[in-house]
C-alpha cells in the first residue's frame, strides 16, 4: 500500500482485513510508515451446494461483497483508515469475462479513505488468483467449489 507524502501520527502497527466469500481474514501487522507491504497470500474457500450452471454462480458472485480495510491499531479498538469494496464477481474477475488468463495479476485500486485520515488516498497493488472446480455430492449431483 502506498500512499506518498503521508506520515501517520499514530505510531501504532497497521494490518489488512479482508473480507470475501463470508470469510474474513487478516494480515500481519506492519510498522505504521509507507510503504506498506504485506507480502502475504491469503485463501478463501467456498463450497457452493446445488449449482449446476455458471451462470447462478456469476449472480450468486455479484450479490456478495468484497471489503478491504487497512486497521491500525489505536486504543481501544482500532481504527479504520480506508476501505475498499467491490461486489465479488468484479473483485476476483476484474475482466468483463469468466475466463481462464491472468485476470487478477498486478492490479491497483484506491481506497477510500475514512474522514479521519489526512492525505491522498492509499493505493493497494495485489493480485487474485481463482479457481473455480467441479465436484460431486455423495448423492451423486455435481456442484461448483
Amino acid at each position: 500500500i502506498t500512499c506518498p507524502g503521508v506520515l501517520l501520527k499514530d505510531k501504532e502497527e497497521l494490518y489488512l482485513s479482508v473480507s470475501v466469500l463470508g470469510q474474513c481474514k487478516k494480515t500481519q501487522c506492519v510498522p505504521a510508515a509507507f510503504p506498506l507491504f504485506f507480502q502475504e497470500k491469503l485463501v478463501f474457500e467456498k463450497t457452493f451446494a446445488d449449482i449446476v450452471d455458471p451462470g447462478h454462480l456469476v449472480e450468486l458472485l455479484e450479490l456478495d461483497t468484497a471489503v478491504l480495510e487497512l486497521i491500525q491499531l489505536v486504543p481501544p479498538v482500532g481504527k479504520i483508515l480506508a476501505t475498499y469494496e467491490e461486489n465479488t464477481r468484479d473483485f476476483l474477475f476484474p475482466d468483463p469475462k469468466l475466463t481462464r488468463g491472468h485476470h487478477g495479476l498486478d492490479r491497483e485500486i484506491l481506497m477510500k479513505r475514512s474522514p479521519s485520515f489526512t492525505g491522498i488516498a492509499p493505493k493497494l497493488r495485489f493480485s487474485t488468483s481463482s479457481l473455480i472446480r467441479e465436484s460431486l455430492l455423495s448423492s451423486g449431483r455435481s456442484h461448483i467449489q
